[in-house]
């Protein structure tokens, strides 16, 4: 089952330009969910004709062999006196998972950048075929650990619309506040190894003790520090029915965001931090939309896109979101659009939990709709803490995944990430790396 606000066209009809955000195959047949930036819609469609060569390397990241290096190159030569490749990965003290880099550079300047993926991919879509949906979304919501509210939501939300189930609102309303602290304390960890990245000890260790308290609300409301297993089919298995839970939880991260905000007004007024970041690692608001950027990356360059507004499953359409922009186009506009995210993301929480239903958190019977036809398919965006994340799934008349296709926000921003590198120093690449959020267990699912 398609969602209501998601257009239906084929490439022919299409008089505008717009954003190819991923493609997948369902019976024999290719589908793509292109983006359309200007009008906040999502459309999907049968493939394009003809695909850019980033949709090639998009292609290239999602099929390739478990474990076996996977070279994102354009393509594009450089030559000139003195140019060589320098390796770098893809196991480095900077970076805290396997991956790695080719620098083409005459010296200092990095001329281009040829990120190295897969080192760590384990096949998570192949491995769900056959799989039960509860058995899947347990391996899916694993895949990325920093991302296990929004995978897990993402999953369960397209298999519950392919089977019309019929989820209570406070199931959803739930998965929404977990989806909040997921981006609040991804996004303090950004914050954290920027400064971390500038020298500044202090602030990365008081940001960082900022994360741990968000990590174990998240243990004390949710079950697990990650948000492992709080969700399940058809609902959820935390309940904040209770007031003064809600109210316990809210105080909470107020109190966490209001100390953050006291270190950012801190950061705001250091030479030594703002030098760092400023003008490091432009991307333009054209190569970001070329390129596909998702996520603060995208939004750090001016593009108006969050599927918290765009696509608003269920409560994110009854809720006021704020949307969140930096003409910057820097490094340093990435992390303010984090910055802002946070307080965002508490105001969320305080209509969130102020507003909670209380029509349960399960529905009371796993059973499909007798509409459910073989061919039917469903997708899901959210809006993960480094971005847009699509998720398709099929199942089949045996109850069982038939397919599973997901478009990670890393991988769509590896190549953002090169271009914002062109022209910079060998010292610029800490603070452009974290800026884009880029976590390897995600886009090497």
């Amino acid at each position: 089952m398609i969602p209501k606000f998601v257009e239906k066209q084929t490439t022919s009809q299409l008089g505008r330009a717009v954003q190819l955000s991923t493609l997948f195959e369902i019976d024999g047949k290719t589908l793509a969910i292109l983006t359309d930036a200007k009008n906040n819609k999502t459309i999907l469609s049968d493939a394009p004709s003809e695909l850019g060569e980033e949709v090639g390397l998009l292609l290239k990241g999602h099929e390739a062999t478990p474990g076996v290096q996977t070279d994102l190159d354009t393509g594009s030569k450089v030559e000139g006196y003195g140019v060589f490749t320098f390796p770098y990965g893809p196991v480095t003290s900077g970076i805290s998972e396997a991956g790695g880099f080719k620098f083409l550079t005459y010296g200092e300047r990095i001329v281009k950048v040829i990120p190295s993926i897969n080192f760590k991919k384990r096949g998570i879509e192949q491995r769900a075929i056959g799989m039960k949906p509860d058995d899947a979304l347990l391996l899916v919501e694993r895949s990325a650990g920093n991302f296990a509210a929004s995978y897990s939501t993402c999953f369960a939300t397209s298999v519950e619309n392919e089977l019309n189930l019929e989820v209570p609102q406070a199931a959803k309303w739930i998965r929404a506040v977990a989806i909040e602290l997921e981006r609040i304390y991804n996004h303090l960890n950004v914050f954290s190894r920027e400064a971390e990245a500038a020298s500044q000890n202090v602030a990365t260790y008081q940001t960082s003790a900022l994360k741990e308290r968000v990590l174990r609300l998240n243990a004390k409301y949710f079950g697990h520090r990650y948000l492992f297993g709080f969700n399940e089919i058809g609902g959820v298995r935390s309940d904040l029915s209770s007031p003064e839970k809600r109210k316990g939880l809210f105080g909470s991260v107020r109190s966490i965001t209001r100390e953050f905000s006291e270190i950012v007004d801190y950061f705001l007024s250091s030479r030594i931090f703002l030098d760092r970041l400023q003008n490091t690692a432009r991307l333009s608001k054209e190569d970001a939309l070329s390129l596909g950027a998702v996520g603060p990356a995208a939004r750090g360059s001016g593009v108006e896109w969050d599927d918290r507004i765009a696509y608003p499953i269920e409560p994110y359409g009854d809720i006021f979101v704020a949307m969140e922009t930096d003409n910057g186009k820097d490094a340093m506009a990435r992390v303010m659009v984090r910055i802002k995210e946070i307080t965002t993301s508490t105001t969320v929480l305080e209509e969130l939990l102020d507003k909670m239903p209380s029509d349960g958190t399960r529905t009371k019977a796993i059973i499909p709709s007798a509409s459910h036809a073989d061919s039917d398919f469903s997708f899901c965006r959210i809006e993960s803490p480094s971005g847009d994340l699509i998720q398709a799934v099929k199942i089949g008349e045996d109850q069982k995944i038939r397919k599973l296709h997901i478009r990670p926000a890393s991988l769509a921003n590896w190549l953002p990430f090169a271009k914002s590198l062109e022209g910079n120093v060998f010292t610029d690449f800490q603070f452009s790396f974290e800026s884009f959020g880029l976590v390897y267990a995600d886009s090497d699912r």
